[in-house]
């Protein structure tokens, strides 16, 4: 009982702190003279970002646990599962 009543302290004090800041002054950022230069870099009008490479690693996993499966479901037709057939030892099919 003594941890509800702790959680429900500390999420009503967030909340409070949540309320609290939101209706604050917005934070205007004063840009000083020295690092006015890392704003100013050069606009690159041919951003071409390979997306094919980013999603390549669920690609590979995706077609891993296909094969996976395609095995596991052909052991099953071949006369394989709970029966004690040849399934794979890694199928979920197969009884402990």
């Amino acid at each position: 009982m003594r941890e509800l009543a702790i959680e429900i302290g500390v999420r009503a004090l967030l909340f409070g702190v949540f309320v609290f800041t939101e209706f604050l002054d917005p934070f205007q950022r004063v840009i000083q003279p020295e690092e006015i230069w890392l704003y100013k870099n050069p606009l690159v009008q041919s951003d071409n970002i390979p997306t094919r490479l980013m999603f390549l690693p669920f690609q590979a996993l995706a077609s891993q646990r296909s094969t996976w499966l395609a095995s596991c479901t052909a052991s099953l037709r071949a006369g394989g599962g709970r029966a004690g057939g040849s399934v794979l030892p890694s199928c979920p099919c197969t009884a402990p």
